[in-house]
Formats: C-alpha cells, sequence, structure tokens
C-alpha cells in the first residue's frame, strides 16, 4: 500500500509539473513518465491482498512507517539529523496508535493478528545500493510482457508490441533526451566539480 501510494504521488508529480514547462520535449517527457508511472500503480495496485480490510491495510502502512523512521534514527550518526529522525519516529508512533485504536474499535480484533508478536525483521541498511541496482539493471532491462508474466525480450506479447508501437509513432522523448547524454563513469548523479570547470 505505501509503495502504490508512492506511486501515486510520483506520478501525480508528473502529471502536474510537466505541463508548467515551456519546453515542449519536457513536458512529452513529463507525459511519458506519468504514463509509466500509470503502469506502475496498476500493477503494483494489483498485488495489494484484496481480503484485507481499509483498516488492516491502514494499520500495516502505519507499522512500516514506524519501522522506516526507526531505521532512520538507528543509523543516522549526526545527532541534529538523528534527533529529526526520532522526532518523526514520534509521529508515526501516533498515527500507529491512533490506526490500533480504531482497528481495535471498529473492527474489533487485535492487532497482532496482522502485526504479529512485534518481532520486526532487519532495518534496510542506508548505504550505497549502487552495485545491486547495476546487476538487477543488467539482468532484467531486456525483460518484457507477455499477458501477466515476464518474458524474454523475443517472446514479448503482441498487446505489449502493439503498444509501444502505437505510443512512440513518433518516436519517445526519453530516447531523445538520452541521446543527448554523454555517460562518464561514476557520474550517475552528478559531475564531479574538477570535471565541470
Amino acid at each position: 500500500m505505501t509503495l502504490t501510494g508512492g506511486e501515486y504521488q510520483t506520478h501525480d508529480y508528473y502529471m502536474n509539473i510537466g505541463p508548467l514547462f515551456a519546453d515542449p520535449l519536457a513536458r512529452q517527457l513529463y507525459a511519458e513518465i506519468a504514463s509509466v508511472e500509470s503502469q506502475h500503480i496498476t500493477h503494483y495496485g494489483s498485488m495489494l491482498n484484496p481480503n484485507e480490510t481499509p483498516l488492516e491495510k491502514l494499520l500495516v502502512c502505519e507499522a512500516c512507517e514506524v519501522w522506516n523512521y526507526a531505521g532512520c534514527a538507528e543509523q543516522e550518526s549526526n545527532p541534529r539529523v538523528k534527533a529529526i529522525w526520532e522526532r518523526f519516529l514520534e509521529f508515526e508512533l501516533g498515527h500507529l496508535q491512533a490506526a490500533i485504536q480504531l482497528f481495535t474499535t471498529v473492527e474489533k480484533r487485535d492487532p497482532a493478528e496482522v502485526l504479529g508478536d512485534g518481532t520486526l525483521p532487519p532495518f534496510i541498511k542506508f548505504e550505497s545500493h549502487r552495485e545491486f541496482l547495476r546487476e538487477v539493471t543488467e539482468r532484467e532491462t531486456q525483460l518484457r510482457k507477455n499477458g501477466t508474466k515476464f518474458v524474454d525480450e523475443a517472446n514479448e506479447g503482441k498487446s505489449s508490441l502493439d503498444y509501444r508501437k502505437a505510443v512512440n509513432a513518433d518516436g519517445s522523448p526519453s530516447e531523445t533526451v538520452a541521446a543527448t547524454y554523454t555517460w562518464m563513469a561514476g557520474t550517475e548523479l552528478m559531475r564531479a566539480e574538477a570535471e565541470t570547470v
């Protein structure tokens, strides 16, 4: 649910900000990204448990937010930033308590049915995941869809090919933008100051 919510926010950002650009290519690029985000919303939304009640979803969502903020607070070495994480953790604990109260009052169920015994998995490590991302990209870039399955490029379904042909009939904005990009090792996010001077 949290992941789907994040995808909705990303989609809404591109849909609302994209039309504001004066550059037509920027508007087209943002529309293309919004379309991909729309597909993500559908994909992730289809994985939600249809048997969960809205209050179960809320309970799990709030518990996940507590877990994420607790992980941030635990791993933060800067005392000033750690205090911010701890403050937001307190907010999320309050949200979780409100969700627990609603769940208990409205559904008349024990939150432990959904959340378990309180044993938490290890926190996500906030460190570089660059190598992992490179491995996933290398392994999955050639994947396509055929019906409801992910398949190798050679086995891509007709509906997927037809969709891409129609959408990219006049070219792809992302390919136009990417054509002017020059990759330099280690500069995925920004160029070093020395190289730009």
